[in-house]
């Protein structure tokens, strides 16, 4: 049992530097991609559009191209608020750092949502409508199809999100079917990360405050000294 448990350790620890190297390869990667974003997001694009307008492409070809354009953009949007959280969490912020975070995390969530709600319609098991909600949840793409409030404007997506980010609530649009749970996490994250982003102004504002007055109070003991 105890040469196995050994065996085991060795081989860890000959496989340990090999997968760090590659992770770390990888990670490069990653980071060119991620700070490449307009270069890697126009190429995504054309080749998408290369395959939606070749007839001779499979299917699988468009819905894969598809499926890693969606991809690349949540990684990149989840990454930016990433390093915007990490920068609240490690960083002494002016207000003006800490406005510039809230208002690019913002962006960000709106758009991860928007993503959201338009990949639900195109699946079919939610959908965003204009007018009044109803309380049916089934939602098939037959439904969503023959629902003639559904909405199909692209621009209509961030829009609500962004009502939902901020707690307005129009009532304009509503979400229908599994949309419904999607919007709730919507409002949730939106008043949550406010109400984190105030707290952390406040207090950096209550330390600055503090650090002003003990350095009053060592200039005043050093002009009593002389």
């Amino acid at each position: 049992m105890r040469k196995t448990i050994k065996k085991i350790t060795q081989i860890h620890e000959d496989i340990k530097p090999i997968v760090e190297e590659k992770m770390s390869k990888l990670q490069v990667v990653r980071e060119w991609f991620l700070n490449h974003f307009f270069v890697t997001f126009m190429v995504l694009v054309v080749i998408n559009i290369f395959f939606l307008t070749n007839r001779n492409v499979p299917l699988i070809l468009d819905l894969t191209a598809l499926f890693l354009l969606i991809l690349y953009i949540i990684i990149f949007i989840v990454t930016r608020i990433q390093k915007n959280i990490n920068k609240l969490l490690h960083h002494e912020l002016t207000f003006k750092d800490i406005l510039k975070i809230y208002i690019s995390s913002a962006i960000f969530i709106v758009l991860l949502f928007s993503l959201a709600y338009w990949s639900m319609t195109a699946v079919g098991t939610g959908y965003l409508k204009y007018g009044s909600c109803t309380d049916n949840v089934e939602v098939t793409h037959d439904v969503i199809t023959q629902d003639s409030m559904t909405v199909r404007n692209p621009l209509h997506y961030p829009y609500f999100s962004a009502i939902t980010f901020f707690t307005v609530g129009f009532g304009d649009i509503c979400p229908m079917g599994m949309s419904k749970i999607v919007a709730i996490l919507n409002a949730l994250i939106g008043h949550a990360f406010t109400v984190i982003i105030l707290s952390i102004a406040i207090t950096n504002y209550a330390a600055n405050k503090d650090n002003d007055k003990k350095e009053k109070k060592i200039k005043d003991i050093k002009k009593e000294n002389e």
